[in-house]
This record gives structure tokens, sequence and C-alpha cells, in this order.
């Protein structure tokens, strides 16, 4: 089930994979929509009520009047507001990254996180970082050029073509994402490109991940706040977000929990959803039994 909620900070496209009793919330990456999760989402509802936002802009959420993180980070509060005071949040890359922003922020609204291979600052020097796929994202983020190449892929390629393309970049083996969630994703790549704001969602948001970024004192600071007990889960494989800047990310937390997944890549949900489930699953169940008698 799925549809359009009106929140406070305006109308946002979501999906609810139904469950009872503790909320859960699923926040995709850059580029991403509430599709990102359709393999994992209704496996995991013996956990509580699991529902999928589209950021602003994204999906098909109509954008906010910016593009910034600090933006999306308000809409994705005020989507969590709709549901209960407090949530689980799982996010996905740049949704790893708002969801570190929310819990440092406002730590009385996340009970706990789940941050699938977060999009994290990177270090220098780093053998593991993918160069090609670094500088397409770093390209992406560049005033005048990232719009250019957003403005390429959606006029010159068709949406299977599209999807095609970023499986390729964002999973480790894309013939392992089930047919059912290709399909969806080119259903909505078809409906995105005729979207307005389409060309402008990657790289303006991109730019505003790159402007955090240069700023680590700030970004380490953040992640020292946080106080929700967090599981980090990171494939081996991943292009986008390289192990090394993880393992950084979880040295600043050694009370947090972190799992190192072989064989698959940026998005684990996508190409090996059970194995993600058997770690991420037992791991919220023991959180919360914590929590209940805490």
């Amino acid at each position: 089930m799925g549809g359009y909620i009106q929140t406070t900070a305006g109308p946002l496209h979501w999906r609810d994979y139904g469950g009872n009793g503790r909320v859960l919330v699923l926040v995709h990456g850059l580029g991403g929509s509430v599709a990102n999760w359709d393999a994992v989402g209704p496996r995991m509802i013996s956990l509580g009520r699991v529902v999928a936002v589209d950021l602003p802009g994204f999906g098909l959420s109509p954008p906010s009047h910016d593009w910034g993180l600090e933006t999306h980070a308000r809409v994705l509060r005020a989507f969590m507001a709709e549901f209960a005071p407090s949530v689980t949040l799982v996010g996905n890359s740049m949704g790893g990254l708002l969801a570190e922003m929310v819990a440092s922020g406002s730590p009385e609204t996340v009970d706990s996180l789940v941050l699938i291979s977060p999009a994290t600052p990177p270090r220098f020097p780093d053998p593991r970082i993918h160069w090609p796929t670094a500088r397409r994202l770093a390209l992406q983020a560049t005033p005048g050029i990232g719009p250019v190449i957003s403005r390429h892929f959606l006029r010159s390629l068709t949406p299977e073509e599209l999807v095609t393309l970023s499986l390729e970049t964002i999973t480790h083996k894309p013939g392992r994402v089930p047919m059912s969630v290709v399909e969806e994703f080119v259903r909505l790549a078809r409906v995105r490109m005729q979207l307005p704001w389409a060309e402008e969602a990657v790289p303006r948001t991109g730019r505003s991940i790159a402007a955090m970024f240069r700023k680590p004192s700030v970004f380490v600071a953040m992640i020292r706040e946080i106080q929700a007990p967090t599981l980090v889960i990171q494939g081996i494989g991943d292009h986008i977000v390289s192990p090394t800047a993880v393992e950084w990310l979880c040295s600043l937390r050694p009370d947090w929990e972190y799992v190192q997944m072989e064989d698959t890549g940026h998005t684990p949900q996508l190409d090996a959803s059970i194995r993600l489930l058997d770690l991420v699953v037992p791991w919220l169940e023991s959180s919360l039994k914590h929590q209940i008698t805490a």
C-alpha cells in the first residue's frame, strides 16, 4: 500500500508495508525511492509497522524549497512524527546520513538506528576507493556540470537502460535483484522522466552532501552526539562508499555494532536481501527487548 501523506513539511510519497507496534522508517539513498526497500520491507513486519518514504524531489515526492541535507532531515522528522513520537530509522547511503542527522539533532525521536552503507566522508589515502564511480559522483555534484550529466541520462536513455546503469553501480550482482523490484524501478523511472524537477535532484542534493563532507569536524561531532543503539552494515564490494570510510566512522563509536557483508555492495537490501535480514531482524529484536526491560 502507498500513496501520499500530507505532513507539516508538505506532501510526501510513501509506502506502507504493514505490521503493528513499533514503527520502522526506511530511508533511501541519493537517487533512490521507496522501491529500494521492496525486497525487504514486507519481510520486516514481524518487527512492527514498516513504512518507507520518498524524500523531497526523489521517487514521486515533489521537491521542497531547497535541496539541502538540513531540509531533507527536517522533512524526514515531519514524516516520522506522523506515525510515532519515536521510531527506528533504517537508512541506506544518504538515507543513513540523514538518519544520523536526525538521531543527533532530535535524539528523543529515534529509538534505534540501522545504517546500511551510510554516506561518510572519504578517507585518504584509500586504495579501496572505486575511482571511476568516485569521479562520476564528484562531477554530478559540480555546479553547472552535474545538471548536464543528469539531463543526459534522463533524456538519452530509456527507462530500462537507466535502471540497468543504476543497478550496475549500486549493486554487486544486479542479476540477484528480484524481477518484481526491477520492474517497479522501470515504472518509476518512466514517471520520473516526465517530472520537471528530476534533473535537479541528484546534482543539487549531491552538492549539499559534498559541502558537509568538507567539514569533517562537524561530522565527527554529530556522530559522537548520537545516543540511539546503532547497527552499521557495509558491503565489501561497495563502489560508492568505501569500506575504509565506514571503518573510520565506526572507530568514532566503538559502542556501535559493525558488520561487513561479503559478496554484496552498496545496496545489500537489493542483491543480498535474505542475508541482510538475517543480520537486521535479530539485532532489532534484541534492541527492542533491551529497551523494554531498561
